[in-house]
């Protein structure tokens, strides 16, 4: 079991997690500065309206959504191409199984990618429970129209507003880390460690505005994954989009690495 602590030890104590981290942060932040700067929005308004994920007023959900998977793979996904490529992998597996190499790593940038993109969105939502009180959303307003008519957890936003951002930070969460095992499984075949990252980035945007969907449900996981839900999703498919990136990555990371000869 040391591999797992040192894969996870070593995913979390790096600059490019710091740098991720910092990143998202900072994209919130400035969300909430630009909302509270401006007194046309009335002092009326709820944590729902300023809180990064459902904040339709300006420019940063979409910057923060189209950005997710770089933010996710940075921390750790990158070494990946880099352990293969310098060996590095070679001397571990001396001391350990491949399996348990290949799972520690898995679970390291896994997690690394989950909390790269959840911290983020839960200090933006405490920044902006700060200011504005956790209230129901207003009926008129075009952010709650949308939700209802989308089909994505309705009662939730209409009764629990807090509760409805913390779901979304969930799932935006596990979609980060499943965007670290693309990139881990992209490694394979990339160039460069910035290839890593960009792969996973180029097929989210790629797929996201090919998939979007005509109103009848979405296949774009760009879209399932923004609070916002600008186009109907429904809940299988969802599910079944998180199984495919769950499942198809591990299993070619498994087989390359099963016949990889790398001693």
């Amino acid at each position: 079991m040391k591999i797992f602590g040192f894969e996870i030890k070593r995913a979390f104590a790096n600059v490019w997690f710091v740098l991720s981290v910092a990143i998202g942060t900072a994209i919130g932040v400035a969300d909430c500065l630009l909302y509270v700067r401006q007194p046309e929005l009335g002092d009326d308004s709820a944590l729902i309206q300023i809180w990064l994920g459902t904040d339709y007023q300006f420019a940063y959900n979409n910057l923060f959504y189209v950005l997710l998977p770089l933010l996710a793979c940075l921390p750790y996904a990158m070494t990946c191409f880099s352990d293969i490529r310098t060996g590095y992998d070679r001397n571990i597996c001396v001391r350990t199984s491949r399996l348990k190499y290949m799972s520690a790593k898995a679970l390291a940038v896994f997690l690394s990618g989950a909390v790269a993109v959840a911290i983020p969105l839960l200090i933006d939502l405490f920044i902006g429970a700060g200011i504005y009180p956790d209230r129901n959303p207003e009926k008129l307003t075009f952010l709650y129209a949308g939700i209802q008519d989308s089909n994505m957890f309705p009662r939730l936003y209409q009764l629990h507003p807090a509760g409805y951002c913390l779901m979304f930070t969930l799932l935006d969460a596990v979609f980060g880390g499943l965007m670290g095992l693309v990139s881990m499984c992209a490694a394979r075949w990339s160039g460069s460690r910035f290839a890593t990252v960009m792969g996973p980035f180029a097929l989210y945007v790629f797929t996201g505005v090919l998939l979007e969907g005509d109103g009848n449900g979405t296949w774009s996981a760009l879209k399932m994954v923004n609070p916002l839900q600008e186009v109907v999703t429904y809940s299988y498919q969802m599910v079944i989009m998180y199984a495919v990136f769950f499942i198809v990555p591990l299993a070619l990371i498994y087989i390359w690495h099963r016949r990889r000869d790398i001693l």
